[in-house]
C-alpha cells in the first residue's frame, strides 16, 4: 500500500524535514571497508531507477516513472574513482566556470505515516539516484528563478568550466549516429518534450553532450526521440559544442526528472567522488515533486523476506533492530547495517525494498 503525501511551500518543507530527524535510527559506521560490506562495484547489477521529464504533463505533475537497468557505461561510472577521459582541445575556449562547492545541508529525511504492528513505513523523497541535474529542478529555476543555462548548470555541477569546442564532428547515441545538432536535439526532446524553459533546454544540451564526451562520444543509456521541433533545434543549437569540465577532462553530468529537494552527493549513492556532484538544494522539487513525501508501507514479514533473500543472512526476532541508518549529505542514507550483521550502502537497500530513492526515512510499528 502506498500514500502520498501532499506537501506545502519551501519553508514549511524543510522545517518538516528537520523536525523528523528523531523518527530515524541512526548509526555510525566507519568510513573504512569493514567486513560484510558490499562495494559500489559489488552492487553495480542492481537497478537504476531514472524518472524522464517528459513523463511529466505541462503543469510537471507525473505521468509515469520507469525502471531501466544499469547501462555499462554507468556501472563504469559508478566503479571508477578516476575518469581518465579526453581533455580540451587547443582550439578549445573557455566561456566560463563556477568555484562554488555546493552543500544542500537540508537535514534528515522526516517520517511520516502511522504504521501498524508488524508494519514499516517508508517515506521516500525524489526518484532514482538524485545525483547531479534535476531536470525539473531546472524548469523551475529558469522558470521562476530566472536562471539562464550557465547557471542552473553552475548550480547543479559546482566548480566545473564552461569550455566551447568544435562540434562539427559525429556523435552516438543508442546505435543512432550523427551529428551533434541531430543526437542532442533528440535527445533533448525525449528528455524535456517541447514545453520547457529554454534555458532548461539549453542546461539539458550541454549536459547531454558532456556526458556523451565523457564516453568518448558514444554511449548506450540514452533515449532519443525523432523529429524535435524547431524550438527544441534552436535551443540546443544556441549551446551546440559547449561542455563542462572538470580539472581538464569531461564532467560526468548525469541528471534525472527530480532530486528530492537536494541532490545526493555521488559519493553517497555510487561509492565514488565527484567534487562536482555534489549535494546542492533544488528546492523547486521538494514544493511540486508529487513522489516528495511518498510512504510505502511493508510488512515485517515481507521486509524479512526481500532483505534474507538479497543478502543470505538471518534476521533477529526484533525488526527494531534491523535497519540502523548512516545518512550522508541531506538526508541521502550512505548505508544501513542490517541487524548488526552486514553494511549495504542505503542505494542498495533502496532497490531491494523497491523505494523511491536512497532518501528515506522508516518508523517500524
Amino acid at each position: 500500500m502506498k500514500k502520498c503525501y501532499p506537501h506545502a511551500g519551501i519553508a514549511l518543507a524543510v522545517a518538516a524535514l528537520l523536525a523528523g530527524v528523531s523518527a530515524i535510527n541512526a548509526y555510525a559506521v566507519p568510513e573504512t571497508a569493514e567486513s560484510g560490506t558490499e562495494t559500489a562495484a559489488e552492487e553495480s547489477s542492481s537497478t537504476l531507477w531514472k524518472a524522464e521529464i517528459s513523463d511529466y504533463d505541462s503543469s510537471l505533475s507525473l505521468v509515469q516513472y520507469e525502471e531501466v537497468k544499469p547501462t555499462e557505461e554507468q556501472v563504469t561510472a559508478i566503479e571508477q574513482a578516476t575518469a581518465p577521459k579526453a581533455t580540451a582541445s587547443s582550439a578549445s575556449v573557455e566561456l566560463a566556470s563556477s568555484d562554488a562547492a555546493g552543500n544542500a545541508n537540508v537535514g534528515a529525511a522526516a517520517a511520516l505515516g502511522t504504521p501498524q504492528a508488524g508494519q514499516f513505513a517508508f517515506t521516500t523523497y525524489g526518484y532514482g539516484h538524485c545525483v547531479g541535474m534535476s531536470q525539473n529542478g531546472a524548469n523551475y529555476y529558469a522558470t521562476y528563478g530566472g536562471y539562464d543555462y550557465q547557471s542552473i548548470l553552475f548550480h547543479y555541477y559546482p566548480g566545473t568550466t564552461l569550455v566551447q569546442e568544435d562540434a562539427s564532428g559525429t556523435i552516438t547515441a543508442n546505435g543512432v549516429t550523427g551529428s551533434v545538432v541531430d543526437i542532442i536535439s533528440q535527445i533533448v526532446y525525449n528528455e524535456m518534450s517541447s514545453s520547457m524553459h529554454p534555458e532548461a533546454m539549453k542546461a539539458q544540451a550541454v549536459a547531454a553532450y558532456t556526458y556523451i564526451q565523457f564516453y568518448g562520444g558514444k554511449v548506450s543509456g540514452v533515449a532519443l526521440k525523432a523529429n524535435p521541433p524547431q524550438n527544441v533545434v534552436d535551443a540546443v543549437s544556441s549551446v551546440l559544442g559547449q561542455a563542462l569540465y572538470y580539472n581538464g577532462n569531461y564532467a560526468l553530468t548525469v541528471y534525472g526528472a527530480s532530486s528530492g529537494g537536494a541532490t545526493a552527493n555521488a559519493t553517497d549513492i555510487f561509492g565514488t567522488q565527484y567534487d562536482y556532484l555534489v549535494s546542492v538544494p533544488s528546492e523547486y522539487d521538494a514544493d511540486y515533486d508529487p513522489y516528495y513525501g511518498e510512504v510505502t508501507y511493508l510488512s515485517t514479514d515481507e521486509v524479512r523476506s526481500r532483505i534474507q533473500s538479497a543478502y543470505g543472512i538471518q534476521l533477529s526476532s526484533n525488526p527494531a533492530n534491523w535497519l540502523q541508518l548512516e545518512l550522508g549529505d541531506s538526508g541521502f542514507v550512505r548505508s544501513v547495517n542490517i541487524d548488526g550483521q552486514k553494511k549495504v550502502s542505503g542505494y542498495s537497500l533502496r532497490g531491494i525494498l523497491g523505494l523511491k530513492s536512497a532518501r528515506f526515512a522508516y518508523i517500524c510499528g
